[in-house]
């Protein structure tokens, strides 16, 4: 107890207490100048006395520009070395037949891309683009109104490329711009 309340006589950790938001907390946290076990006892009472989570944190923390910037450092290099680390490729080209797609819906959203890249023997920039297809996909459907998704929609829509999915969307986006405006005008 007597460490609590040592740390709560402290200024700088009583900046840190005051705050009213995970974001206000994350940046006052960022521009302290408090060693990292005054900070992780600070958290731990300003926890306790908010109804803010662990997970409220760690989201605003995710969204704080400085731990954005830090979480970038080197991140090409840690790209490059999960792509090597998880390619279950052959190293040949492979073609995805209808059947290995109708596979992929069916265990798309089960398990993670790189289970997915172990499963079909595939990269995983090969499987962010089967996933790509499928996110445009279902983002065309939404935009033309569709009541009801199902797999095979889907599975029609992402036998095409995504460059011809892109375009089909950004069509339809236009379209619906080109619509709003011509119905402002006609008022």
């Amino acid at each position: 107890m007597s460490k609590i309340k040592d740390v709560m006589d402290n200024q700088k950790i009583k900046k840190l207490l005051s705050a009213k938001t995970p974001e206000e907390y994350i940046d006052n946290s960022v521009k302290s100048k408090l060693p990292q076990r005054d900070k992780a006892r600070a958290t731990k009472i300003w926890l306790e006395q908010t109804d803010f989570t662990i997970e409220d944190i760690s989201y605003a923390r995710n969204r704080h520009p400085y731990w954005k910037a830090i979480k970038q450092k080197n991140h090409q290099f840690r790209t490059r070395k999960r792509f090597s680390d998880f390619n279950y490729s052959t190293g040949n080209t492979q073609p995805w037949t209808i059947e290995l797609l109708k596979q992929f819906l069916e265990v798309n959203d089960k398990i993670t891309d790189r289970e997915l890249a172990q499963q079909f023997k595939r990269s995983l920039p090969s499987i962010q683009a089967i996933r790509r297809r499928i996110n445009l996909a279902n983002r065309i459907f939404e935009l033309e109104g569709a009541a009801k998704v199902n797999k095979s929609m889907i599975l029609k829509k992402i036998v095409s490329d995504e460059k011809v999915l892109r375009k089909k969307l950004n069509e339809i986006k236009d379209n619906n711009g080109m619509n709003s405006v011509q119905k402002k005008k006609k008022k």
